[in-house]
Formats: structure tokens, C-alpha cells, sequence
């Protein structure tokens, strides 16, 4: 039993205490268990680690948010990189991690911001640090939703379109910024976006108005090779297929699109055009810093590169006259092909440069038009159209976007640069002989004209460039500037001139000096610093719409005002209560760096195991009550051993019939119990069966015979005889002696004796004291006993009168017999009559107040000296 309690008690105490699990900071540790995700959880110690650094190497932590890492002989927990927000406070609940610039949180109750990290509320109030309860922050914050939180670790600061991310490398902080934005700030539109909104273009079309100036108005075709068919310089077929431009050949190893290379013998120009080589190179590039020059890199037979810049082919034996060639085997000049000017063989292959009137095209000599200078290349594998070029004594390709070109009025002195384009390919323009993406300025394409290609048309006066129509102005001549459409004298607000436009300001500010200075800045972002427009002031200021950023209280890390109780967060030592820094009380286990609360507030309340508690209690309770029913036990066996060691060396009936007698003698004052030991042992058994009967009946008395003794009251209370009923108010009470001489009338005597003539009528009247009831407790009148009295010396002795038997004491002479009249006893002085029913229930009330309270009090009096023999009490 000692053990099993032992037992009992040592589990409720394993049970009320978690002494395994530890809340530490690398100061100190407590027993509790915490249940923020915010620490990092040691399974082998059970320990709970804020961050910090440990010198312990035996702990093991690990955390799905904090970064750890093991240096030597200690091991660092570092503080999350991001914001995390909580849905309860002390950074419990559900947790919300920061993703990126539209990050929020409506239902947030705790806040973890890093440093150089601020959170912004919805009416523009900044956060700074841990907010471990945001109902402790001032009364004008507790109720706002988080909009936002970024990092104010970028220089210069992003704007509203980009998102700062903080990197460990030096220098390496930078803006992300959203689509359509780029710069170092994200203020300015990227290629393709126009607008103060850096919207996209529209999407039938190639090429628009962009940038923070632009229109967005289609300045080039609908549609282009490059997306309808895949071929980059060409134009497409009608069975999609792509008919390369001049000089242009598809390499299938360079990508999947068509016409993607230059053709052997040409090179790609700093303009995106295929030109020629130089006479004698197999293949060439276009030479560092120009962009058109060309340097060989492979040669022809019998030459070599030269070592001059940039390179060519020259021969590398001997030296013969134009027409002539070196021959190796006779060691000496011999003749080229008529066809050749000059050579390096006898065939029409070897041909350096052509004879007149041919010209050379990949190594071979063609004739051209002498009208237009158009090449034929029909025997040629080449695609497109060539043109002579004088310069270089070849056939030379097409610019790109020419679908057909020549040159007009040719002589043998025309240059290739009077070429004019007469046909553009699909996706560009035909501006005066040029094919273009899009219109030069001064030009603009009319709007919707243009499909696969079409012509740029001139703009109308004061415009210097003009969209979609003559008269919608881009920009004008000074000192007029364009504004939505129109030329102007002087540019509206939140705009600044520029080359005769008027330009918007850069994204953030509301007015501004030049396209990257803002001189006032709207609601959302009201802080100016070093000419950009932000949303917050430094940690430790708060924003002023009069005064500008402001210091805060020295009692306050952060505030939304300058008074004491305006405090956002705390110094580490200090709590933040309702707005107030308030120097914390933390005991044991310090203060929790960082992280704005005591250490001992991670310890997890809300599962404290109150289980121990209550089982300690009821053991406690449980083991009192079985103590005490044990004594008890072991006293009233003490009683009963005693009692029955007393009663065996007494005779136990005797002692028994005594105590009866002398208790109820006490209680009631009469002798009603008969113990006399001269009983007839064939009435023995009857006899202690009436004696246990009226114990029973004394200590609970049946339903029946309590209505017996209620009734039994009630008619001695009111004198009332047995025969009541047949005699209204009854004979004269006993003893009543009338004198000899008393005799009937005879009418009273005829009314008796037709009264009584019946025998079941037969009334017998009570004269004597033995007529009355002798006032006993009610208890004991419930059967009738034996009595001990000895009433021998009374007789009673039955006379016949006229056939009426008459009940007569011994000690007077006989009653008189008395007619019932039915005569009403007068009524005493001060009272009326009463029926029978109304005295009863006046007899009723009286009984109530007093004979039943009587009875109780006599049987509270007695019921404890009165015990069950068994039990062994006396």
C-alpha cells in the first residue's frame, strides 16, 4: 500500500512537472516546454534554443526557420533572414513567411522583422523589429493590418515597382523590380513598356511607342517573319516556308530558326546585313571596332593571310602581272581563264576578279545588269538578290529587310551606297528606299496600314516626331513641347521638359527637377531622401506631414510619435505595454534578446500538464477519506470486541430486558415493556417477536399506524368516545353516577328500545377510568402487549337490561342508560358552535404544533442510546 502511494505520488509529480524540457538562451535555461516554431528544438536534450550562440557542442538543433551553423567550438542559431508574421502572439500559431514585395497579413498578431527590415501598416505607420503582441503597441496601431515589409538595406532605395534583397557580399544588396521596370531603383520603363505605368504594347503589333514618354502607338507592321514562320531574315511563303534574304543560309547547329547565318563567302555586318567577302577569302569576319570592315580568316589555293590588320590573302610565290598566275610546275607566270582578271589557276573557278563584263559571286564570274547592277545568280545555290559592288569587284547581298534592291542609273562608278530598296520583307518598312523596323523620326506609319509591311509618311509642322497620325506630336520644335498630342509652351505637373517633350517624372515622385529627381512625393511614399520619394524615416524617427522625419523619445527604438507612450518597439531590457518602454522584471532566465519579451515567456502556458495537480488532490482527498474509514473500522471494532467480551459474563437476556425497561421508563415515564422472566416457554417465541415488532414501530413507525395514532390523538384531544358517530358529542365522561330514584320516561324509554332493538346497535358505554385511554407516547400503542399489571382485583360484570348489555365499574353503582337526543352542548361564552368536521380540523392544527413535535422531540431523545445489537453498541 505504501508503495503503491509512493507510486501515485511520484507520477502526479512526473506528471505536473516537465523537468526534461528546457527553454534556454545561451545565459540560462528553464523546465517548460515552448511551442513557437520560432525556436530551434534539440530532440536528444529536449531543449529549446532562441537564437543566439551556444558554447554546449554536444546540442544538436535544428529548425525548419532558423539558420544554423557549427563553428569550432560553438554553435550559432541565427536569427531568421526574412519577416515572419504569427496569427497569435509570442510568435505562436500559424506562420506566414514573407515571399516577396506584396507580401501581407490582415490577421497577424506577432511580427518578426529583421534588421534593417520595416513592416508598413495600412494608414502608413512603419514598424520596426520584434513585435512579440501587437496589442501592446500604441492604441492608433493595434488594430491595422500589415500591407507590406521590405528591406531598407538597398542604396539607392527601390522604388514602389521593385523589391530590395539583402545578400551577404558586399555591395550586394539590389532591387528586384517588377515587369515592365528596370534601373538601379526600378523607376524607369524597360524596353517594350511605355507609360508612367510601364504598361506592355499592344499585341498586334512589332514594334510601338515605349518608354515612360511613350504613347504606346504601333510604329511598325502587325506581323514579322520571325514570329510567323521562324525564319529571322527572310520572308515567309504562302506554305510557310521561309524564302531566305541575300547572303543569308540556315545553319541547323546555330538554333531551330531559319535563314540564321551568313552564307560562306559573307559576313555579318554591325547593321545585321550578310556583305561579301574580300577578293581571295574563303571565309572572313567583320573586323574589331567597325562596322562594315571585313578580316579574312582562311584563303584561297596558292595564297596565304597576310600579316597586316585587317588581314588578307596574298600570294605566297612568286610575282605574276594581272591575267597571270604562278605555276609551280613550270616555275614560272602563266595566262588565267579569259573570264578571270586576275587568278590562281587556269580555270574560270580560280578566278580572283572577273573580267569585264562579269563579276565575281562565291568564286565564280557572273554577268550583271548594267542598268541596275543586279547579279545574276540563277546558276548560284545563294537565295535573294545581289548587287555589284565596285569596291570590292563582287556581287554584294542585299541590305537586311530588302526584298528586292538595285541601283539606279548604274555606271561603272556608281557606288554600293546609292543601292535603294524597292520591296522590304515581311515585318519591315519602306521609308525613301531604306527598309526599317520603324519609321525614322519626321515619319510616322499611319495607323492600322500596315500588315506585313507598308511605307513611313512625313509628320505636319511644329511636330519633330509624330504616332499613328501627321499631327499627333511626340515632340516639337522649340520651344514648344508635346503633351499628349499637342505642342505646348510650358509642361504640366509631375512632368519635366526634355528635347521638346514634356517627360513624366520618375516613378514615386509628384513633382520633380529632372527625370531622376523628385522635388515633392505623393501620400503613399512621403518621405523625400536624397531625391526619391520612400516610405519610411530611420528606425529611430517617425514621419511628421509638417516637419519631415522626426527623432523619437529616448526611451523608444521605434515610435509613430515623440512622446513616451508612442513606442513601436523596445531596447532589448525593456517591454513594450501599450505604446510605453517599461524596464522588464524577467527573474530567472533573463531577458530574451531580440525577440522583445523574458525567456520565460516561451514557456508554453497553455500546456502546462494540470493532469498531476488533480490526481495530487484526489489522491490526497482519497487517502484522508480511506484513513478515516479505517479508523472507524478499527474503533467500532475495538467497541464490538469490548462489548462482547462484557456481555459474555452477563446473562444476555436479562441485561437486554433491563436496558429496555430503563430507557423507556426515562423516555416515557411508564412501565409498558413486559421483562418479566415467568413467561410460558410456549410463549417465548411469540413474546420476543412482539418485543422486536414494537422496537421496530418506536424507531419507524408504518404509514398505517402513524394514521392509527393520529387518529387515537385527535379523539382523546376532543373527548370524543368510539360511538361518536352514532351519538353526536357522546355520554357524560365516567364516572357519572345517577341517583336510584332516576327513571325513564317512557317516551324515552319507547325511543330506546326502538333505538336498540337491534343487537348489531348494540352500544356499550365506558363509565368507569378504564373507559379512558391512558395517555401513552404514540410509538407504543401500534399492537397490543402483555401487560405485567395485575388487574385481578377489578371485575367487570355484564347485566342484562331490557336485552341491552351495560359495561359497570367496580367501584360505583351501576350507569344509568341514556336515550341519544341529539342535543347540542351549550356553547361557552366567547365561542361558537362547531360542526364535527371543524373541530376535527382545529384538533388537526393543534396536533400539528404540538403532540407531533412531542413525539419527534421524545424519539430524538432516545434514538441515541437506542443501536443496533449487531454493530455492538449499547
Amino acid at each position: 500500500m505504501t508503495m503503491l502511494f509512493s507510486s501515485t505520488i511520484a507520477f502526479a509529480l512526473s506528471t505536473t512537472f516537465s523537468w526534461a524540457d528546457r527553454v534556454c538562451s545561451p545565459e540560462a535555461c528553464l523546465n517548460g516546454k515552448a511551442s513557437s516554431q520560432f525556436l530551434a528544438q534539440d530532440g536528444s536534450t529536449s531543449k529549446y534554443l532562441i537564437p543566439g550562440t551556444y558554447s554546449d557542442t554536444s546540442l544538436h538543433p535544428s529548425s525548419t526557420l532558423l539558420n544554423i551553423t557549427t563553428i569550432s567550438n560553438a554553435i550559432t542559431v541565427s536569427y531568421p533572414t526574412t519577416p515572419i508574421g504569427y496569427e497569435n502572439g509570442l510568435y505562436e500559431g500559424t506562420q506566414d513567411l514573407w515571399d516577396n514585395g506584396n507580401w501581407s497579413m490582415d490577421a497577424w498578431k506577432s511580427l518578426y522583422l529583421p534588421s534593417k527590415w520595416y513592416g508598413l501598416l495600412e494608414d502608413g505607420k512603419v514598424i520596426w523589429g520584434a513585435i512579440p503582441d501587437k496589442g501592446q503597441l500604441p492604441n492608433d496601431m493595434t488594430g491595422l493590418k500589415l500591407s507590406k515589409a521590405a528591406s531598407a538595406a538597398c542604396d539607392p532605395p527601390c522604388s514602389s515597382h521593385g523589391v530590395c534583397i539583402p545578400s551577404n557580399a558586399t555591395d550586394g544588396n539590389q532591387c528586384q523590380c517588377a515587369t515592365g521596370w528596370t534601373g538601379a531603383s526600378c523607376d524607369q520603363c524597360a524596353t517594350g513598356f511605355w507609360g508612367r505605368t510601364c504598361s506592355s504594347g499592344p499585341k498586334n503589333c512589332t514594334i510601338w511607342d515605349d518608354g515612360m514618354s511613350g504613347t504606346g502607338a504601333c510604329l511598325g507592321t502587325a506581323t514579322s517573319s520571325s514570329t510567323s514562320c521562324d525564319c529571322n531574315h527572310g520572308t515567309c511563303t504562302s506554305s510557310n516556308q521561309c524564302g531566305c534574304s541575300a547572303g543569308w543560309s540556315t545553319n541547323a547547329t546555330m538554333s531551330s530558326s531559319l535563314c540564321n547565318n551568313c552564307a560562306e563567302g559573307f559576313f555579318a555586318t554591325a547593321d545585321g546585313d550578310c556583305s561579301a567577302c574580300p577578293l581571295g577569302c574563303d571565309t572572313c569576319s567583320l573586323h574589331a571596332g567597325t562596322n562594315a570592315t571585313a578580316t579574312c580568316t582562311s584563303c584561297s589555293s596558292t595564297l596565304s593571310l597576310s600579316v597586316a590588320s585587317p588581314a588578307t590573302c596574298i600570294a605566297s610565290r612568286g610575282s605574276c602581272a594581272d591575267g597571270t598566275y604562278y605555276d609551280d610546275t613550270t616555275s614560272s607566270c602563266a595566262d588565267c581563264s579569259p573570264a578571270c582578271s586576275t587568278c590562281t589557276g587556269p580555270s574560270t573557278s580560280d578566278c580572283l576578279s572577273c573580267a569585264s563584263p562579269r563579276v565575281n559571286l562565291q568564286g565564280s564570274c557572273v554577268f550583271y545588269d548594267a542598268a541596275t547592277g543586279v547579279c545574276d545568280s540563277g546558276l548560284s545555290k545563294l537565295q535573294g538578290v545581289y548587287v555589284v559592288n565596285l569596291e570590292k569587284s563582287k556581287c554584294d547581298a542585299c541590305p537586311s529587310g530588302c526584298l528586292h534592291c538595285n541601283i539606279p542609273s548604274f555606271a561603272n562608278t556608281a557606288s554600293f551606297d546609292t543601292l535603294k530598296c524597292s520591296a522590304c520583307q515581311e515585318g519591315y518598312l519602306l521609308e525613301d528606299g531604306k527598309c526599317l523596323k520603324k519609321c525614322d523620326d519626321g515619319r510616322y506609319l499611319p495607323e492600322g496600314s500596315a500588315a506585313k509591311n507598308g511605307t513611313c509618311q512625313k509628320c505636319d509642322s511644329p511636330c519633330s516626331t509624330c504616332v499613328s497620325t501627321s499631327t499627333t506630336c511626340t515632340s516639337c520644335s522649340s520651344p514648344l513641347f508635346a503633351s499628349g498630342g499637342s505642342c505646348i509652351s510650358d509642361c504640366p505637373t509631375s512632368t519635366t521638359p526634355l528635347n521638346g517633350t514634356c517627360i513624366p517624372c520618375a516613378a514615386d515622385c509628384s513633382t520633380c527637377s529632372s527625370t531622376t529627381q523628385c522635388s515633392t512625393c505623393p501620400p503613399s511614399r512621403p518621405v523625400l531622401s536624397n531625391g526619391k520619394c520612400i516610405e519610411y524615416c530611420p528606425k529611430d524617427q517617425y514621419f511628421d506631414f509638417i516637419h519631415g522625419c522626426q527623432a523619437c523619445d529616448w526611451r523608444c527604438s521605434s515610435c509613430s510619435a515623440n512622446d513616451a507612450k508612442s513606442c513601436a518597439s523596445c531596447a532589448d531590457g525593456y517591454t513594450l505595454q501599450k505604446g510605453e518602454c517599461i524596464a522588464s522584471s524577467c527573474g530567472e532566465g533573463g531577458f530574451a534578446s531580440g525577440l522583445g519579451v523574458c525567456l520565460s515567456e516561451f514557456i508554453d502556458k497553455s500546456r502546462k500538464n494540470y493532469f498531476g495537480f488533480f490526481a495530487l488532490a484526489i489522491l490526497l482527498l482519497g487517502g484522508g477519506v480511506g484513513g478515516f474509514y479505517l479508523y472507524v473500522r478499527r474503533e467500532r471494532r475495538k467497541t464490538r470486541k469490548a462489548t462482547k467480551e462484557f456481555g459474555d459474563v452477563l446473562d444476555e437476556r436479562n441485561v437486554q430486558d433491563n436496558l429496555r425497561k430503563l430507557r423507556l421508563e426515562r423516555v416515557l415515564g411508564l412501565e409498558r415493556i413486559l421483562t418479566s422472566d415467568t413467561a410460558h416457554d410456549s410463549g417465548a417465541k411469540g413474546y420476543e417477536e412482539k418485543k422486536n415488532k414494537r422496537f421496530r414501530e418506536l424507531l419507524l413507525p408504518s404509514k398505517k399506524r402513524r394514521m392509527d395514532i393520529e387518529h387515537e390523538i385527535e379523539m382523546k384531544s376532543t373527548n370524543f368516545a368510539l360511538d361518536r358517530t352514532t351519538y353526536g358529542y357522546g355520554a357524560p365522561p365516567p364516572p357519572y353516577v345517577p341517583s336510584e330514584t332516576s327513571t325513564l320516561s317512557p317516551q324515552n324509554a319507547k325511543h330506546r328500545n326502538s333505538r336498540f332493538s337491534s343487537p348489531s346497535a348494540t352500544l356499550q358505554k365506558r363509565d368507569s377510568l378504564d373507559s379512558i385511554p391512558t395517555p401513552v407516547l404514540p410509538s407504543f400503542i401500534s399492537s397490543p402487549i402483555q401487560r405485567s399489571f395485575d388487574y385481578s382485583h377489578r371485575k367487570v360484570e355484564a347485566k342484562q337490561s331490557n336485552g341491552i348489555p351495560t359495561v359497570h365499574s367496580m367501584s360505583t353503582p351501576i350507569s344509568p342508560e341514556y336515550t341519544n337526543i341529539s342535543l347540542m352542548p351549550p356553547p361557552r361564552p366567547g365561542m361558537s358552535r362547531m360542526n364535527t368536521q371543524e373541530k376535527e380540523n382545529e384538533v388537526n392544527r393543534d396536533r400539528d404544533a404540538t403532540g407531533e413535535f412531542e413525539m419527534e422531540r421524545r424519539l430524538r431523545d432516545l434514538w441515541p442510546n437506542l443501536r443496533r445489537k449487531d454493530e455492538g453498541w449499547i
